[in-house]
């Protein structure tokens, strides 16, 4: 049986983690392994409060500023995990905790002491006293559209923008975010099993599991990953990919013997599903600049038997004209950083962490990629653009901006399987609250043959 303080202090290091890591499931999977929690329920529930920490994790810092005076970012980050499990305990957890709250914090209390000590733990303790014992209420419109919503103002505003453009209900919208991630999405690895096979198998070992909506490899799994799952995912037989994002990779024109850019690949999900698609045949040129991004896509073309048909280019993929030269490619894929809006409910810390002056800094560069991406394709070949964002300012605006500079340029006419787009016809939108995947947008370009 798992002791309360070994509970408490898994959460607080899954929370640690989840910072650094993501997906936040990833992370809390991490720790609660370390820890040998493996009972259903029991992981069940410490995940669910995990998610819910970081969905709320904007609402809980304002209200730990508004208790304590303190600014969580002010203090190393190991105490501001320690703080935001605290305040979701006292403050808003009201199905586990709410019989146990004086208990809980003793736990939270005798942790801290025991891992700083009483004396340079002072402050720290005082805060966390003072948010066991002060019950924050809503006391403007602000504070309570924060509380109904779990959503900043500053995003809210964007999106009640964006879907006003895109003719969609964002009451609705919100209220879905509102729940929690449903289910698990996997692509089953053809290079080493069916899906049907796949299937089957988990559903021996009692599993809940269908095949994905849209795509031919996906399947869907309700509960939580046994052993059986795991491994899979250790074997590469199973990758942890959203329909939304395999949908990308099967809108291409891929065949074996081409040359293929992935301009911003880690971690690594469509490239290996490219990989797979043209059955190890093609050479792909896989751009990512951050170092450990790159590391964990290594780990992952490696576990799914990809990687002999990848080169990795540690690089600013803005370079990619100069590493690959003009006109050399035949397929161009350019996933650019972005908003995540569409991945609100996988990433819930994307409610609070939405800046607008950021997106300005994110909307160039999402510019220089697309253009790299026409200058290395070559005449007759194809550009798929993609963003799991639901601002047109990501999508839209960005396809239409390399519209207009270049004429050799022309759009691919996508409206299946999901929305076709209202603002620029014949490129197309994934919807959370519509579809049951993360928010994508998706416009697929030819370069005429000059």
């Amino acid at each position: 049986m798992v002791s309360p303080r070994k509970i408490i202090q898994a959460i607080i290091e899954s929370v640690y983690l989840g910072e650094k890591i993501k997906p936040i499931q990833e992370a809390t999977r991490r720790i609660l392994y370390k820890y040998g929690i493996e009972d259903e329920i029991l992981f069940r529930r410490i995940t669910g409060i995990v998610y819910n920490i970081f969905r709320n994790y904007g609402l809980i810092d304002y209200i730990i500023e508004s208790i304590t005076g303190i600014n969580v970012y002010e203090v190393p980050s190991f105490e501001r995990s320690i703080l935001r499990v605290s305040c979701y305990i006292q403050q808003l957890d009201t199905v586990l905790y709410e019989k146990h709250k004086v208990k809980y914090h003793k736990y939270i209390v005798d942790f801290v002491e025991k891992k700083y000590g009483k004396v340079k733990s002072r402050n720290l303790l005082k805060a966390l006293d003072s948010i066991a014992k002060v019950k924050w209420i809503p006391k403007n419109k602000y504070e309570e559209f924060m509380a109904k919503y779990r959503i900043s103002i500053e995003l809210y505003k964007a999106l009640e923008k964006a879907f006003a453009e895109l003719g969609e209900d964002i009451p609705v919208f919100l209220e879905y975010i509102q729940g929690k991630v449903r289910e698990h999405v996997f692509r089953v690895n053809s290079l080493k099993a069916s899906r049907n096979a796949i299937i089957k198998y988990l559903r021996d070992f009692g599993y809940d599991v269908v095949p994905g909506y849209y795509s031919p490899q996906a399947i869907r799994l309700k509960g939580s990953l046994g052993r059986e799952v795991l491994r899979l995912i250790e074997t590469g037989v199973l990758v942890a990919q959203d329909e939304a994002s395999m949908v990308a990779v099967e809108l291409l024109p891929l065949r074996k013997g081409i040359e293929i850019a992935d301009l911003c690949a880690a971690p690594g999900g469509k490239t290996t599903y490219m990989a797979e698609k043209t059955l190890l045949k093609s050479r792909i040129h896989a751009f990512e600049i951050n170092k450990d991004r790159v590391k964990r896509m290594r780990r992952l073309l490696e576990r799914t038997g990809t990687i002999d048909s990848v080169k990795i280019y540690h690089s600013d993929a803005r370079r990619a004209v100069e590493i690959l030269g003009k006109n050399s490619v035949d397929v161009v894929l350019v996933d650019p950083p972005c908003s995540s809006t569409g991945a609100i409910l996988r990433n819930p810390d994307v409610r609070w962490r939405f800046n607008e002056s950021e997106i300005k800094t994110i909307n160039k560069l999402q510019k220089e990629l697309l253009e790299t991406a026409y200058h290395i394709v070559k005449p007759g070949g194809h550009i798929l653009y993609t963003t799991c964002s639901l601002l047109p300012i990501e999508g839209e605006y960005v396809v239409k901006y390399l519209l207009s500079k270049y004429s050799s340029i022309t759009l691919v006419k996508l409206d299946k399987p999901f929305k076709e787009s209202p603002i620029l016809p014949g490129t197309m939108r994934s919807y959370p609250h519509i579809h049951r995947v993360t928010g994508f947008y998706y416009a697929l370009l030819k370069k005429k043959n000059t």
